[in-house]
């Protein structure tokens, strides 16, 4: 049997996979703000009053809104696909990786719902959470440890690399 060490997506994966699907809701939500929530009008008045405080202030409240927004919705969309049969969001699923629970299997929505909504906690201190798992030795951010969940590639299978009556892989983790 083989360590879990094998089976962890390499970290690359996890950061396009990222790309993969949070760069469409923000092209989404931006093209939506511009064409009906008035960005047009503030970007404008970014582009063309460079020198104005104010415009400025302005422009970057709004981006930040979108970022922020953005990232609630990329989420929700990975809490209900990430317990769903696919294992993933689409960029996980094109990267060939997926996300499991502590005993190898698919998450339940508790489970998805934790580590999703953990997301927040990774994020909030200049995302250091995220930026753990590239030293963590599991290569799992914070919301990952704090869901009991590890990112493994797509073809990793439990009954391949569990022991007969083991019912967590944690104990042949790396």
């Amino acid at each position: 049997m083989e360590s879990l060490e094998y089976y962890l997506a390499a970290r690359y994966k996890r950061l396009l996979a990222y790309l993969i699907d949070i760069l469409p809701i923000v092209l989404i939500l931006f093209l939506l703000c511009y064409n009906f929530l008035g960005l047009d009008e503030v970007w404008n008045n970014y582009l063309h009053k460079r020198g104005d405080l104010l415009s400025r202030v302005e422009f970057l409240q709004y981006r930040n809104r979108i970022r922020d927004f953005s990232f609630l919705v990329w989420i929700i969309y990975a809490f209900i696909l990430e317990a769903s049969a696919q294992q993933g969001t689409l960029g996980k699923r094109i990267m060939g990786i997926k996300v499991i629970n502590a005993s190898g299997n698919r998450l339940n929505f508790k489970q998805s719902a934790i580590r999703n909504f953990c997301k927040i906690l990774s994020y909030i201190p200049l995302s250091l959470g995220f930026l753990w798992l590239v030293f963590d030795r599991n290569r799992q951010g914070w919301h990952d440890k704090i869901g009991g969940t590890f990112v493994v590639d797509a073809d990793f299978m439990v009954e391949d690399n569990v022991e007969a009556g083991s019912d967590e892989i944690l104990d042949s983790a790396v």
